[in-house]
């Protein structure tokens, strides 16, 4: 399964990541409450029955202090990731506590009217043609190409149903193509805050196959399916439509769990705190430049503007060390998008903020915070 998390504000809007394969993404994340910091503080405050994503959290940042010294270091703004050999602080280790936490039901799904709608629509007829290339490449090899088949079908019963006829291969005195015929778009649903979270498509192609003789024949095939974004350009077949039974053939049963939110977890939080946390040596800002976010809100405005507060008090020497210790992470609440998986994750963090001075003891704070990330699956 390939997810995703993102910044998620209350504006209803969401931000779609590449689709490649991977285990961990980034958060999305709205702060709730706030931890204090050395030199800047960021707390934001939200309605505690926040479900709906149409919701806008107010954020405020309280003023940073000035303070003028010759001695300052200036921080050179450089696009994100940071240089190999940078000194540069580790994720904190955020231990999950299990408990039992609150299910949202998910929102009817509403068809998808607009540019959404028309570009989703060309990139998956774009895509189609690679798609049959793929199958073709398969079936000629399937012990080479099993992770090519992988990519394009979500494992489940329907993904089996297409890899068996397939494994077979290709006789050694034919010659077999599968040739585009025609893509009907048959629905094109929705997640609540608009973006698209599944097409319903049917795709008919002929097999073409030449003899060592060079006769020519073909077999028309047909396949109606369920297709998600894979991101760049990508799409992947996560279902398919069984006409005789008059039902999809793996169903839409929730295919996320309370356990893989809670795995998932530390690894995709972890990103949120290194941010904020610092180590003697760092020569790069942790706050994006000016256009180097791909996702404007008011949160995002409100914590850039706050990272850009702490790199100023790290370069002025304020402090020369941040961290983060002891921090544990409760779920509170899911909101799912789709049976897929993706929706809101509500969580309250706590743990010990560490600063510390080049001359100074470390000092520490405990700090609680209640966080909303957007979880994204590509293929649940």
């Amino acid at each position: 399964m390939a997810r995703a998390f993102v910044l998620r504000p209350g504006d209803g809007r969401s931000v779609d990541l590449g689709g490649l394969r991977m285990s961990a993404l980034a958060l999305a994340v709205i702060v709730l409450v706030g931890c204090t910091a050395p030199a800047a503080t960021l707390s934001g405050t939200a309605s505690p029955a926040a479900p709906s994503t149409s919701s806008v959290p107010i954020v405020t940042a309280t003023p940073a202090v000035q303070t003028v010294e010759p001695t300052a270091t200036t921080l050179v703004r450089t696009p994100e990731p940071i240089p190999t050999g940078s000194p540069q602080a580790l994720p904190p280790e955020i231990r999950v506590v299990s408990q039992a936490f609150s299910i949202a039901t998910a929102a009817p799904l509403i068809e998808v009217v607009g540019p959404y709608r028309t570009t989703t629509e060309t990139d998956l007829r774009r895509w189609v043609p690679t798609f049959l290339e793929a199958l073709d490449q398969y079936r000629s090899n399937p012990v080479a190409n099993q992770g090519l088949f992988e990519s394009l079908y979500a494992p489940g019963p329907y993904a089996e149903l297409i890899r068996q006829p397939l494994r077979a291969g290709v006789p050694f005195d034919q010659k077999r193509k599968f040739e585009l015929g025609q893509l009907t778009i048959l629905h094109m649903y929705a997640k609540p805050w608009g973006r698209v979270a599944y097409i319903d498509a049917t795709l008919t192609y002929t097999d073409r196959i030449t003899a060592a003789d060079g006769k020519t024949s073909s077999v028309q095939r047909a396949q109606q399916a369920r297709f998600v974004n894979q991101g760049h350009g990508m799409y992947k077949v996560i279902d398919g439509y069984d006409p005789a039974l008059a039902r999809w053939v793996d169903g839409e049963q929730p295919r996320w769990s309370a356990l893989a939110l809670e795995a998932e977890a530390p690894n995709q939080m972890g990103w949120f705190f290194q941010r904020e946390s610092y180590v003697p040596g760092e020569q790069y800002p942790h706050a994006a430049p000016p256009g180097g976010r791909f996702l404007i809100t008011a949160f995002d405005n409100a914590w850039n503007d706050s990272l850009d507060r702490l790199d100023a008090s790290y370069a002025k020497k304020e402090f020369t060390t941040r961290r983060f210790d002891d921090l544990t992470v409760r779920i509170s609440r899911f909101e799912p998008a789709t049976f897929l998986g993706d929706g809101i994750v509500t969580v309250v963090v706590n743990g010990q903020l560490v600063t510390a001075a080049s001359s100074g003891p470390e000092r520490s704070t405990t700090v609680t915070r209640t966080l909303r990330f957007y979880r994204i699956t590509r293929d649940g």
